[in-house]
Parts: structure tokens; C-alpha cells; sequence
């Protein structure tokens, strides 16, 4: 069946919303859970956030993108409860562009409140671009959500330059290191000093770290030395022993959003 058309010619793409597990490396188990996005389209393959995010910022479609993905994994968050399933706290991307609207606290308590979820349930996470300048009502927004009892954490750091002077003016709950910045820490020392400074530095701020990208149980236990606590593995689970129990949704668990593009 052809794909309907939008009058501007643009077709409606497919986007995919699938989970993916954070460990808690101390306690060898899965204890929140990562959205990721993508397009898995018949006509242009799969495309990755970074493909299609920026089509929706400037399209204006992000906000409604994000709120479906909000109400997804309330939905979501329902179905496992029904069975039984462990799971704590999803962990979602969120626009910078969406987090600066002043309604963006009303309308995902709404949701939210459909659903009977509670905030506690959600951790947002916002691009480390947004420390490259402090944008007030972005601090009024994560100040509400925190209130609200939403965790809130700032993902990325490491993939681009950026100056953690800003990070005291943000309150959040954690910082993301990116995998990056980790490649090579088994076998130099000065990438190992770096992120026991970065470490360092966000314990004086009360704020948790969290690392993406571990690909062998080696990183793992020199990540437990240095610190960490959680860390999202990118490499089939089955192959790290020590991250190896996923105990929460059941796999293959995929959600449908379409968009114009």
C-alpha cells in the first residue's frame, strides 16, 4: 500500500519508540529504562534521531512528538504493572525547544494524570547544549518538575566542547557521560583522571553520574572503581556477564508515531 501524502508532498513517516536498559553496575541489574527513537520507513530505511529530530524542530511537530512519546510509556508503565513486570523510572529524551515552553509542565502533568502514573516514574533528559547559555525559563521548568517529584538529568556531556561552569545553575538529578569519552579508559590514564574529575566535580553539586557505552565487562569494573554507578551498555546484553539481568519490559516492545516528512 502506497503511503498517504501530506499537500506539501511530504509522507508520513513511521517513527519506532523502543526501550533500552540502564544498569546499576553494583547491583548487576537493570533498574530504569532509556526511550530511543527511529524511523524504520520502507522507502528511506532507518534513520536515527539525529536524522529526523531537526526536520521536526523546525517543522514544529517536536512538542507533539514528544507528548506522544510521553503518553506511550504511561501506557506502557500500565501494561507492565498489569503483569507483574520490575520497572522504575523511564528515562526520555527531551527537545530543548519543547522544555522552553511555558505550558510544558501542564501538559505532561496531564497526561500523566490521565494515566494515573506518577511523576517519579519519568526522567527527562535534556542535550548537554543546553549549558552553552542559561536559559531561564528552562530553570523555571526543571525547578517545577523537581518539585513535582520528575527526575530530570542532562545527557550527552563529552560529545561536543562544553564549559560545566553552567552546571550549577541547573538542579538536576544526573549528567550523562557520553561513550566517547570513555573509549580509551582501560589503557590511558589521563582519560581515567578526567572522568574521576568529572565524577568529583558533580559529587561537590549533588549530582549523580551516569555513563553510556560500556562494551566490555573490563570498562565495567574500572567504571565501578572510579564511581559509577549506572551505565547503559551498547553491545548485546548477553555477552557482559555482569550486566546481563534484564528483569523489566518484555523485549521486542515497539510503539508507533507517524509524522510528516
Amino acid at each position: 500500500m502506497e503511503q498517504k501524502k501530506s499537500s506539501g508532498g511530504k509522507r508520513l513517516r513511521p517513527i519506532e519508540l523502543s526501550y533500552q536498559p540502564v544498569f546499576d553496575i553494583h547491583l548487576n541489574m537493570a533498574i530504569d529504562y532509556e526511550i530511543s527513537m527511529r524511523i524504520n520507513d520502507r522507502v528511506m530505511g532507518v534513520m536515527l534521531p539525529e536524522q529526523f529530530v531537526p526536520v521536526a524542530e523546525k517543522s514544529n511537530q517536536i512538542c507533539q512528538l514528544g507528548l506522544w512519546a510521553i503518553e506511550e510509556c504511561c501506557e506502557a508503565i500500565g501494561r507492565c504493572e498489569a503483569r507483574e513486570a520490575d520497572i522504575n523510572t523511564i528515562i526520555m529524551w527531551v527537545s530543548i525547544k519543547h522544555i522552553s515552553k511555558k505550558n510544558f509542565v501542564p501538559q505532561v502533568m496531564k497526561i500523566l494524570n490521565k494515566y494515573s502514573v506518577k511523576p517519579d516514574r519519568f526522567c527527562f533528559n535534556i542535550n548537554q547544549s543546553i549549558l552553552e547559555a542559561v536559559k531561564d525559563q528552562v530553570i523555571a521548568n526543571i525547578k517545577q518538575l523537581r518539585e513535582l517529584g520528575f527526575k530530570v538529568s542532562i545527557d550527552d556531556l563529552g560529545l561536543e566542547y562544553t564549559s560545566l561552569s553552567n552546571l550549577g545553575q541547573y538542579e538536576v538529578d544526573y549528567v550523562g557521560i557520553h561513550a566517547s569519552l570513555i573509549e580509551d579508559i582501560l589503557e590511558n590514564e589521563r582519560t581515567q583522571n578526567m572522568i574521576q574529575g568529572i565524577i568529583d566535580f558533580c559529587k561537590k553539586i549533588e549530582v549523580e553520574t551516569r555513563v553510556d557505552g560500556i562494551d566490555s565487562e573490563e570498562k565495567a569494573e574500572m567504571l565501578k572503581k572510579l564511581g559509577f554507578v549506572n551505565a547503559k551498555a551498547i553491545t548485546c546484553i548477553n555477552k557482559l556477564p555482569i550486566l546481563s539481568k534484564v528483569n523489566s519490559i518484555p523485549k521486542g516492545t515497539y510503539l508507533r508515531y507517524y509524522f510528516f516528512l
